[in-house]
């Protein structure tokens, strides 16, 4: 009876990955459209202890391939210790379209990022408004890109993709972690299932945004980018989007602690999404474990099974890099398949460990 059940678990996380392939292949939909116009935009950004990161995201979206006059980047210094403050007031004088504004009042339910963007969507008009974070780089078609599809078709809410960058064995572990989630985001969301953006990639209309009422009327939340969400998709149709063009980087985190407490906050917001989505993680969680089962009791059926779904895994994940123009070795798959099953089971019990969120010198 446990082999039984361990291969029932085992083949339907097989058949998941098997399907997620069939999807991507025959229902994939492009995301490249040309933007006609050119209206004004808002890129709004929430930086807190950012002076390592900031400037290399400022260099970015100077760089963007849009009119300037018809870009304002409003950045909100959120109490920050460092030199953060310094940073935004040495790009502020240098580019006009740069504004900085250090945020003292709090007009939403709790601190943190929400506060922030509440009060900088005030200060912009654009019809259109960014959102990321100040450790990101945008491509220079980002704009474009993001409108391009948004306008095409009709959409208030789109979402980019984004994977963490970085050489060290830490960094790679994130980014085959990023790039198999954006790429499960973009199967469900090309089969017209809404499941969530991402904040460090979004773009929104501002009536839409306003609809809802903004940050500040929106139930507070750790994960404020997926409650937005979750508010103006009751009313509109989102989509992601996954090519080159909209594909943000992003700074890893460079500790173990670290990873585990983001997660801690991310999980939060997992349990919220829809059950397509929700079955897919689940799957892919009681999947190590059934297996590991299986190769005790069948070595041959569990290691056959076992390899036939990491190179299922392996392809998807493949087709979804060259989407990207990226590369996924497969040995940082192989290897980071096994990590995956330690940090994922390490993670929920630290989910679940009594205690308050901590995140960039603030606890939830």
């Amino acid at each position: 009876m446990i082999e039984l059940i361990a291969l029932v678990l085992v083949g339907v996380a097989l058949l998941t990955d098997i399907l997620l392939v069939i999807a991507w292949l025959v229902n994939f939909k492009s995301d490249v459209d040309e933007l006609l116009e050119f209206p004004k935009v808002d890129i709004l950004i929430a930086a807190r202890d950012e002076e390592g990161t900031i400037g290399r995201c400022f260099d970015s979206l100077i760089a963007l391939d849009y009119p300037k006059e018809k870009i304002n980047i409003w950045v909100g210094d959120d109490d920050s210790s460092d030199k953060t403050w310094e940073v935004i007031e040495s790009y502020q004088n240098k580019y006009p379209h740069i504004h900085g504004i250090k945020i003292k009042e709090k007009i939403t339910a709790g601190n943190g990022k929400a506060n922030v963007l509440a009060q900088l969507a005030h200060l912009g008009k654009a019809k259109w408004m960014f959102i990321t974070d100040a450790d990101i780089t945008v491509p220079n078609q980002w704009i474009k890109a993001m409108l391009g599809a948004a306008i095409s078709n009709e959409l208030v809410l789109v979402t980019g993709t984004s994977l963490v960058e970085g050489n060290a064995f830490l960094a790679r572990f994130q980014r085959v972690e990023w790039l198999y989630a954006t790429s499960m985001l973009k199967v469900v969301s090309d089969m017209g299932v809404q499941a969530t953006t991402m904040g460090n990639n979004m773009a929104i209309r501002r009536d839409a945004y306003e609809e809802v009422g903004g940050y500040e009327n929106i139930p507070f939340s750790v994960t404020e980018d997926l409650e937005l969400f979750k508010q103006v998709k009751k009313r509109h149709a989102t989509r992601n989007l996954f090519s080159v063009e909209v594909l943000n980087k992003s700074v890893p985190q460079t500790r173990l602690m670290s990873l585990y407490i983001q997660r801690k906050r991310w999980m939060r917001g997992a349990f919220q999404l829809p059950f397509s989505m929700l079955f897919i993680l689940v799957v892919q969680a009681v999947f190590f474990p059934a297996v590991i089962g299986l190769i005790i009791i069948n070595p041959i059926w569990g290691i056959a099974l076992w390899m036939a779904k990491w190179f299922t895994k392996y392809v998807f994940m493949s087709l979804s890099a060259r989407k990207l123009k990226e590369k996924l070795s497969i040995f940082d798959s192989f290897v980071m398949d096994w990590v995956s099953i330690i940090f994922s089971m390490t993670s929920l019990v630290y989910y679940f460990w009594p205690g308050k969120i901590k995140w960039k010198g603030r606890t939830y």
